[in-house]
């Protein structure tokens, strides 16, 4: 539904009759796995090619937790298939998203808080990213002072980033941000924790096939027409 008329990325639609809730069956597809070219770069798999790859890979994982609300969370290469789509002029590279059994869908109200922690820690605003996090927790032992010094230490990762780079160093970022919330009390949300693996994961597959392709540049658009999406301020801050 998400992503219907686009030309290269697909998801095989679910064969209701065969499905089950313990069994997903969808549509056959024809292809080969992404993992052939994060292996190797040859004539089969060229430079342009595995770049192309990045970009379609990178761009979709971003529309689906910013725009979309609605993300596959079982992405890993073994569930993408490359083909090309003959049916367009110039057969461009298809990507096909399979077994997609396992989805998070958040609503409108969890999905801003996600936008406007992501938004803020992009923004190296870490102390209101703390604060969120804290808000929008369900349950939080944590005491006044716990709260600010997490907050604190929050700020301090995203200054101790000096090359302004979350959406290039995410598993990095979660591991501190982890190991602050353990240390201080607090319940990080299954919201936050799933979308930012979903953000490492990509930045992990896109960077073998595209070493040196800057993620922002093609994440930080998503970001502001989110934040614009849900009413919010201080995109100026994203550059």
């Amino acid at each position: 539904r998400d992503f219907d008329g686009e030309t290269q990325i697909n998801f095989p639609e679910p064969l209701v009759e065969l499905t089950s809730r313990e069994v997903l069956v969808e549509k056959f597809v024809e292809g080969e796995p992404m993992l052939n070219f994060v292996k190797k770069e040859d004539e089969t798999h060229s430079k342009k090619d595995r770049e192309e790859l990045a970009r379609i890979g990178l761009e979709t994982v971003m529309k689906m937790i910013f725009l979309h609300d609605f993300v596959h969370a079982d992405l890993h290469p073994g569930n993408m298939i490359v083909d090309r789509n003959n049916s367009v002029r110039g057969s461009p590279l298809r990507i096909h998203m399979i077994d997609c059994g396992l989805t998070v869908e958040l609503g409108e109200s969890d999905h801003k808080n996600l936008v406007k922690i992501l938004g803020s820690l992009i923004k190296r605003d870490g102390y209101l990213a703390g604060q969120l996090m804290v808000d929008t927790a369900k349950k939080c032992q944590a005491t006044e002072l716990d709260v600010e010094l997490f907050c604190r230490g929050i700020q301090k990762i995203c200054d101790d980033d000096e090359e302004n780079n979350f959406l290039e160093s995410v598993g990095d970022y979660i591991t501190d941000i982890c190991y602050m919330a353990c240390k201080h009390k607090v319940k990080l949300e299954a919201a936050f924790i799933n979308a930012a693996l979903a953000c490492e994961i990509m930045e992990g597959l896109a960077s073998s096939l595209y070493p040196t392709m800057q993620v922002q540049q093609v994440a930080l658009p998503m970001v502001v027409k989110s934040e614009m999406m849900h009413g919010l301020k201080g995109m100026p801050k994203l550059w």
